[in-house]
């Protein structure tokens, strides 16, 4: 059965290369120029997740980020702001009309907050009408539930603004859909055999800094998707409780960056011998992140082979990934007069 969402996903890479050739880099750091102490990133569900890698590139890139679900800066639950002169907020939406998420930038402008930034799929919503300054990728946009090649297209924004931040090389982003094709063909048999394996009963999802995102992205997506038991966890976090759970009924699937410490390797070292299936995907193996692309450029090909992991475990259960049960493409919620 071909789905919307294997489409999607395998369309990566002439997606990227259409999001890449509509970048204005002149756009990408004067909404974090001229005394911004803050940057505030928020998203809702999969955005949630983009939101926190996004926060981790971008103190990479010397600026105090942080990410927070939407809900967590509507008024009720973040009614001041530390710095609000000072702040900038970066809100991702796929739609720009998940309803948390506009009520986020109201209320940001409300306690005086500094400028909003957008990353979104659909210039002409409503919250890219709220944004200051508005980053598309219109040539993501999906008619799945289940967000993929739109999360890694916007994940590709982010990282042009982290490597503009850092002063990197901006043809560094040319090499991805090239790396992303290859991964995507290398990847798929080997995410089927172990999305296939009725043994793998639990995930587990692995990621530090940037990649912890994309971690918990891979989780989600497995979720939505296939209705399979998943976590996703910091690397060295993994050691404390969660690591019981390793056991011949669990895979692991580890994020490892060029720089992975010793200790990390110690932690993938465990799970092995806990008998769980451990798959890495990193500079080395089938997965294998090629190892001349700057780390703030690569992120987004992390996250291929885990949608690939997702597809694959729905269609072998049967399941319609295109459509997750109780799950719609947009939230949007009756909200109280005094909540906008």
């Amino acid at each position: 059965m071909t789905t919307h969402t294997e489409h999607e996903i395998l369309s990566q890479p002439q997606v990227w290369r259409q999001t890449i050739d509509a970048l204005d880099p002149t756009t990408l750091t004067a909404p974090f120029r001229n005394g911004i102490t803050d940057v505030l990133v928020t998203g809702c569900g999969s955005t949630h997740y983009l939101a926190m890698s996004a926060a981790a590139l971008l103190r990479q890139a010397g600026l105090r980020a942080w990410a927070l679900p939407a809900s967590e800066l509507i008024a009720q639950a973040q009614p001041r702001l530390a710095n609000p002169a000072g702040t900038v907020l970066l809100a991702i939406s796929r739609s720009g009309t998940t309803t948390e998420t506009v009520m986020a930038a109201e209320h940001f402008r409300r306690v005086g907050g500094h400028s909003i930034a957008v990353i979104t799929c659909c210039p002409d919503s409503t919250l890219a009408e709220a944004g200051d300054v508005v980053w598309a990728a219109t040539a993501a946009a999906e008619q799945s539930v289940a967000q993929t090649r739109s999360f890694s297209s916007m994940q590709l924004i982010v990282s042009a603004i982290a490597g503009a931040l850092q002063g990197g090389d901006p043809s560094a982003l040319s090499a991805l859909p090239p790396a992303a094709s290859a991964i995507l063909d290398r990847s798929r048999p080997v995410m089927a055999a172990l999305a296939g394996d009725d043994a793998n009963e639990t995930f587990f999802f692995l990621g530090s800094g940037a990649l912890y995102g994309i971690a918990s992205e891979g989780m989600l997506k497995l979720k939505e998707m296939s209705l399979t038991s998943s976590e996703a966890y910091h690397a060295m976090e993994f050691r404390h409780g969660p690591m019981s759970m390793c056991d011949d009924r669990a895979a692991v699937i580890a994020l490892v960056s060029p720089e992975r410490s010793s200790l990390e390797e110690a932690v993938l070292s465990d799970i092995s011998e806990f008998g769980s299936r451990l798959v890495t995907v990193g500079v080395e193996g089938h997965h294998r992140i090629p190892g001349d692309i700057p780390r703030w450029a690569s992120v987004a090909l992390y996250l291929l082979p885990l949608q690939l992991l997702a597809l694959e475990r729905a269609l072998g259960k049967g399941l319609d990934p295109d459509s997750p049960r109780h799950l719609t493409a947009v939230i949007h919620l009756n909200a109280p007069p005094e909540a906008v």
